[in-house]
């Protein structure tokens, strides 16, 4: 019998700052762009598109369903049934189903025409593309291990009037777990996210707050500032409107003994931050 790994990949749980980008996925998988989709909706229609890229040696078959969906207390994906103001039901995709030749790419197209007037805020669907196995294996023959794809795409539609009301209770570093850790509650009507990129320094060659986010952020391609460890971006998990949710960075390890200062700068909903977690090992 043929065995087979299935590997999901929950795009809106990872937007990062290039969730945009029209690159294609590395050699050898499926992927979609763009990696997310935020819009806006009232009472005309709203069409969008998707494109699939095959970069297997094979062709695949793809199917595509659509559905409601919520982040449980671990920030996990959770699929609900569809209701009258949910997104999914008011979303015609085409095709639902397709062939994909190996190397090739296809535009899926996506029309959102609400029924009733939508509600003010966030309406939010989830467009899982689900890889098929298309091959079976010869009487008597033990087929290898094929890994499937199942990629979703979260899709954010927002209805004016829009309140943007997320505050960041506390961003604090955990030293013995390595990781950023910021606590935000939403009180608006659409998802935000803490959006910023944080660094590590060794502490003689910390260059102050405004210059450390300048430096990490231009990112000169080959070139590394003086004492500067390692930078990244935060987590950008969204945190939903009226929910309550602790959002965790891990941060690369330090290397060596010493003293080193891990500097963060975002912003939450417009609101600037700024920290720096002294830190000695």
């Amino acid at each position: 019998m043929k065995k087979v790994l299935l590997l999901l990949i929950i795009a809106v749980l990872t937007m990062t700052a290039n969730a945009y980008a029209e690159d294609a996925p590395p050699p050898g998988q499926i992927g979609v762009s763009p990696s997310m989709l935020e819009l806006s909706i009232g009472s005309k229609p709203v069409n969008e598109s998707l494109k699939i890229f095959n970069l297997k040696k094979k062709t695949t078959k793809i199917n595509v369903e659509v559905y409601n969906w919520t982040l449980d207390e671990n920030n996990d994906v959770k699929l609900l049934p569809p209701a009258e103001q949910s997104l999914d039901q008011w979303m015609i995709i085409n095709p639902k189903s397709f062939v994909l030749e190996a190397g090739k790419s296809q535009v899926v197209r996506l029309s959102i025409r609400p029924p009733v007037k939508p509600s003010p805020g966030e309406h939010r669907a989830i467009i899982y593309f689900t890889e098929e196995k298309m091959e079976t294996a010869e009487a008597g023959e033990e087929a290898p291990v094929e890994v499937l794809f199942k990629l979703g795409v979260g899709v954010y539609a927002n209805a004016d009037p829009v309140k943007n009301a997320a505050s960041l209770s506390a961003l604090t570093f955990d030293k013995s777990g390595n990781t950023l850790k910021a606590s935000i509650a939403n009180k608006g009507n659409v998802h935000s996210r803490l959006i910023g990129t944080y660094s590590i320094w060794k502490k003689a060659a910390f260059p102050g707050i405004k210059t450390a986010e300048k430096l990490t952020s231009d990112g000169t391609e080959g070139k590394s500032p003086e004492g500067l460890v390692a930078s990244g971006q935060l987590n950008q998990t969204p945190v939903l409107p009226g929910h309550t949710r602790t959002i965790v960075t891990r941060l690369p390890g330090m290397p060596e003994s010493g003293s080193y200062i891990v500097a963060v700068s975002g912003s939450l909903d417009g609101e600037k931050i700024e920290k720096i977690y002294p830190v000695s090992r």
